[in-house]
């Protein structure tokens, strides 16, 4: 080997060993210091687990599968928000699936979502109510607002993050709610209500809450 070739040879393992410990500091980066989008989800399913205990959600405490997650880019505020959504399946029924939702911002980190319900004071002509039905239903009125931890068999909208939640008072699906909730900044707002208490057979619901305001009847 000629005294010329020495140098470069030299060089050429000088780079080699570089380019080698920059993949092994690279590897060693990724496994100390996991992706962020991980951590969160890992947060995410903490954070589900402490505030939803199996009594309550049993259907995802029988296998704990990994939550639905989804991104949105959300305006409302002074810049475009990044909101992300973590949705975990609590009990999955014969005709009703319920789930509870995680939202993570940036301002405010990760939080469990908490749905707004109009409370309804439903009457049947006879004088009979809602637990009881028997006959033709004579008023639907919102007297209140509560919450509750979830929604009931939940359909995402994936580009705005809208939800549309129905769930059905018995299986053939003549009586039950839909609700709308739209995803803001600060999480989600019922935006719309609909209510269908007939159990007549048919699919007839009355909308009750429409772009956040009541409904007055004719």
């Amino acid at each position: 080997m000629s005294r010329e070739s020495r140098p470069i040879e030299a060089a050429h393992w000088k780079d080699l060993f570089a380019m080698r410990l920059i993949a092994c500091t690279a590897l060693a980066t990724l496994v100390s210091f996991p992706a962020l989008a991980d951590e969160l989800e890992e947060e995410a399913v903490a954070l589900f687990e402490a505030a939803y205990p199996e009594d309550q959600c049993w259907s995802y405490y029988e296998s704990r599968p990994a939550p639905q997650r989804r991104e949105f880019t959300v305006e409302g505020g002074a810049e475009p928000e990044t909101v992300t959504t973590f949705e975990f399946t609590c009990i999955s029924a014969a005709y009703n699936v319920v789930k509870a939702v995680l939202l993570h911002t940036q301002i405010d980190g990760l939080r469990v979502q908490s749905f707004a319900y109009p409370a309804m004071d439903i009457t049947y002509e006879g004088g009979s109510d809602v637990d009881a039905p028997a006959g033709p239903v004579e008023t639907i009125e919102i007297v209140g607002y509560g919450t509750k931890s979830g929604v009931t068999t939940p359909v995402t909208d994936e580009e705005t993050g809208q939800i549309v939640a129905e769930e059905k008072w018995r299986g053939i699906g003549d009586a039950g709610t839909s609700g709308t909730w739209t995803l803001t900044p600060g999480g989600y707002i019922l935006t719309g209500f609909e209510i269908d208490a007939t159990y007549n057979g048919e699919i007839d619901p009355v909308t009750v809450l429409e772009g956040g305001e009541p409904v007055t009847s004719e």
